[in-house]
């Protein structure tokens, strides 16, 4: 009867034990700005603050940017073409790269 007892014992303190490890993880991961992405981590360095970031879109001339729109942590900018169907470019504010380029068919 101790043996069970005992077991008993250890077996709650084990359940406690993971229940505090989860909640600890769970608000570490919760509460880190620099977390990885959805899609897995990347491989970009950080630009200084002081210096923002400069990206040049290959659009040809007589091309505008119609809408932006923030989706997560990119933004997406739609770029309306003077001769051919729309483009849309998903860029990275942090590094300014280019993470995808759609383009509309006709």
């Amino acid at each position: 009867m101790q043996i069970l007892k005992a077991l008993v014992v250890i077996m709650g303190v084990l359940i406690l034990a993971g229940f505090t490890f989860l909640g600890v993880e769970l608000y570490k991961r919760m509460s880190d700005p620099n977390r990885a992405s959805i899609t897995g981590p990347s491989s970009t360095a950080a630009v200084p603050a002081e210096r923002p970031a400069e990206v040049t879109l290959d659009v040809p001339a007589g091309a505008r940017i119609g809408e932006m729109l923030v989706v997560g942590n990119r933004v997406l900018f739609k770029v309306t073409l003077p001769q051919g169907p729309d483009r849309l470019y998903l860029i990275d504010p942090r590094n300014g790269a280019v993470t995808a380029t759609v383009t509309a068919g006709k």
